[in-house]
């Protein structure tokens, strides 16, 4: 994937990182090969890190 594709994390400018937990407790997953109206790639978020971490163990892969 290329990363001028990836929306940029506010706090660090650079894409975000899998596990990344925002201010609300949602957990970033990964980016999905899919373009949105706004030109970046599709996120998947999960609610918390439980649900961050059985998702991880479900794609048994590395999540980057």
């Amino acid at each position: 994937m290329d990363n001028q594709f990836k929306r940029p994390n506010k706090l660090t400018g650079k894409p975000y990182e899998p596990g990344f937990e925002d201010a609300s407790g949602r957990v970033f997953l990964r980016y999905i090969n899919k373009h949105g109206n706004d030109g970046y790639y599709l996120e998947e978020w999960k609610k918390d890190m439980d649900s961050y971490l059985k998702k991880i163990n479900e794609l048994n892969t590395n999540p980057d």
